[in-house]
């Protein structure tokens, strides 16, 4: 169960002196140097934008650890290696990112995307353990963006149970999250985004709903009348030409239904041909949603939670399902045959978050050190 962060409307002034009605101050400028390569390492030492970010993101590894292995949650730390030869963003139908393939001591390999896998694995070790977790770099090969990074900040943890007892644990950790940069960084995070407003609005949007955060199905949101009519605005057909594979929001259609409940929800059961084959289908015989969702807020989604196949043969069902050749993901089936088990994992990547804690539009500023495609970068 997750920790219990209780925060009432009622009790906001105790908890945040000074810090409810945050008026909007003239802000601090952000340098954007992150396009200069080897010129970057000295321009961002003189620059009091990423001495502020060493501080807060030292604040976001030590909080999430915190999180995971306080008493009311107990989880335990993987220690995961650099490689991988099993993907979770595998070449077929409902990829969301390209793998980084590496030939390390003559042996082609790819450089982990995700420990999804691994942690999954790793929850079968232990029958007393409810969760496990890690922190640390993922690698995507598409090009980066204002929302996209090639090498990023990664919290992932897989816990015992269904899709929503991985969102509750989830809205815990963003609540928690936030509180603690609020108390600990509030005057800096008001130097740059001018106001820490959107902060304890998102806290008092969870104490609203019960320590929870607003969600709809994605059906639900694509009905919506700002989304309604936006084909190729506010959404798009994941596979140009193959609507049977399903449709999703893009990053106007999230941040439309940001503003729309509020400044966060969840979205979740996608259309099943649109995200990868591991989650778990939520309509049984049907095959045609998933059981997961994401979490919006700022830019758009910041974490992505889904439930896995519990079988093997759910597993075996869902790789033909997408076209990936269950060959490549023996060792994924196998270890379902010898111990099914079900779970749920939710993923966050650190700079999208703290993009939106200092009110910023690019995730390349948020990195102390780049490590982007086509750009070499010293240290």
């Amino acid at each position: 169960m997750a920790p219990q962060v209780e925060i009432r409307p009622q009790v906001f002034t105790q908890l945040f002196p000074n810090k409810i009605e945050s008026k909007v101050l003239s802000r601090k400028p952000v340098p954007r140097i992150w396009n200069l390569e080897d010129g970057f390492c000295i321009a961002a030492l003189k620059s009091e934008w990423y001495k502020s970010m060493f501080a807060i993101q030292s604040t976001f590894f030590h909080t999430s650890i915190d999180f995971f292995r306080g008493p009311q949650l107990d989880y335990r730390y993987l220690l995961v290696p650099l490689t991988t030869g099993s993907i979770s963003s595998p070449m077929g139908l409902g990829s969301d990112s390209q793998p980084v393939s590496v030939k390390l001591h003559g042996e082609d390999t790819y450089l982990a995307d995700s420990q999804q896998f691994l942690l999954e694995y790793a929850l079968r070790y232990d029958d007393d353990v409810p969760g496990t977790y890690y922190v640390g770099t993922s690698c995507r090969g598409e090009d980066h963006d204002s929302t996209h990074l090639n090498q990023f900040y990664h919290v992932e943890c897989e816990l015992r149970g269904g899709l929503h007892e991985g969102i509750n644990v989830a809205n815990e950790y963003i609540i928690s999250l936030t509180k603690t940069l609020l108390e600990k960084h509030g005057e800096i995070i008001k130097s740059f985004a001018g106001s820490t407003r959107h902060m304890t609005d998102l806290l008092k949007l969870a104490a609203r709903n019960g320590g929870k955060f607003p969600m709809l199905p994605l059906e639900e949101a694509l009905a919506l009348p700002e989304i309604k009519g936006g084909e190729g605005i506010m959404w798009e057909y994941t596979v140009t030409g193959r609507p049977e594979c399903g449709r999703s929001l893009t990053r106007r259609g999230e941040q439309a239904l940001v503003k729309r409940y509020g400044g966060a929800c969840w979205v979740v059961e996608m259309h099943h041909l649109s995200v990868p084959f591991y989650q778990a289908y939520s309509d049984g015989s049907e095959r045609s949603t998933a059981r997961c969702g994401d979490f919006l807020l700022g830019l758009g989604e910041v974490v992505g939670c889904g439930n896995r196949h519990t079988t093997a043969e759910e597993a075996l069902a869902a790789l033909g399902h997408h076209g990936v050749d269950p060959a490549d993901y023996a060792w994924y089936v196998d270890m379902r045959s010898q111990k099914p088990l079900q779970t749920t994992g939710w993923g966050i990547g650190s700079e999208r978050f703290l993009s939106w804690v200092l009110q910023h539009d690019d995730v390349r500023d948020i990195q102390l050190i780049p490590r982007l495609k086509g750009q070499t970068c010293a240290p």
